[in-house]
């Protein structure tokens, strides 16, 4: 790995509804660094952008050209543009996450597309326009969100949150704070599709309770999927494993991971993207990517 640092650059995407997204590009050190991968994160509820900035910049050092963003209405995303729908969690999988796909296909054309979802992020890949094209995935506790996919002492307090705590809040209010789930303030829209999706076995669903999910099928990509041991609150096992089965189409390799099983005291939701995370872990990521997306141009190529 190079010691000279990556470049990166403030972007504004442009989503197809006319929203603009704040996000930031990390570029390999030089052309020659570059090694033909594009790298997408989509990040957890309310997380700001900012926070998977230090991981962003590791993997461009190894050649990948990375992209983070802000979903609309949270953090440097926060203002509506004018002329653009109210924020919608929806319109995070069906308006932000393409936004920032289109936003490198067009800065990197011959470049193979890498993602990375953290929760939410790795939910909705199935609505990508081109969600056949996608080289490689990478999810950390990614999950199906139902509320009763959790462990039986903490559904009370979920179904509390889900039925009461958030749709009073928002009545109350006009939006959820961000003490309140220990994130960035969420949009009245967000805070609203996010509950009904909670409380809806099949999860992500249109305005009419059209499950979205199905559409996940469409993704082919090698996948790795890793939960952690420690992560009770927001990504149980059972529910990123039933967040795997919704991508039927995908060559998935699952991981559930103990904190110890790295050497570390904990983990959880969070843990993977900070900067304490031995950087072994980072790279070892950014060789599966690689791999992956290259052995699947190869396979298709033959």
């Amino acid at each position: 790995m190079s010691d000279i640092p990556p470049s990166s650059e403030s972007v504004t995407l442009a989503a197809a509804d006319g929203q603009r997204l704040s996000a930031r590009l990390f570029a390999p050190a030089s052309a020659a660094a570059f090694n033909g991968l594009t790298l997408q994160i989509n990040g957890a509820t309310g997380v700001p952008r900012g926070y998977y900035d230090a991981f962003a910049g590791f993997m461009a050092q190894r050649g990948f050209a990375v992209l983070n963003f802000d979903y609309r209405g949270i953090s440097g995303s926060r203002e509506t543009t004018p002329g653009a729908p109210p924020p919608r969690m929806l319109d995070w999988a069906r308006q932000d996450i393409p936004a920032a796909a289109a936003f490198l296909r067009g800065r990197f054309p011959e470049a193979r597309a890498c993602m990375i979802g953290h929760s939410f992020g790795g939910q909705a890949l199935g609505l990508l326009p081109y969600a056949e094209d996608i080289a490689a995935v990478v999810t950390i506790g990614a999950q199906q969100g139902y509320w009763r996919n959790w462990p039986a002492k903490q559904q009370v307090r979920l179904a509390a949150i889900w039925y009461v705590a958030m749709p009073l809040t928002v009545a109350l209010r006009g939006h959820v704070p961000g003490r309140m789930l220990g994130g960035e303030p969420l949009p009245r829209g967000v805070a609203l599709d996010w509950a009904r999706w909670c409380r809806t076995p099949h999860y992500m669903s249109d305005d009419h309770g059209k499950p979205l999910q199905t559409l996940n099928r469409r993704l082919r990509a090698p996948m790795r999927m890793i939960s952690f041991a420690d992560d009770v609150d927001f990504g149980p096992k059972r529910g990123v494993d039933l967040l795997a089965q919704t991508y039927a189409g995908a060559r998935i390799e699952r991981q559930h991971i103990a904190p110890g099983d790295w050497g570390l005291p904990r983990i959880g939701h969070f843990g993977f993207f900070k900067r304490e995370m031995p950087q072994e872990r980072w790279a070892d990521m950014a060789e599966w990517l690689y791999n992956a997306a290259y052995r699947r141009h190869d396979s298709r190529a033959a």
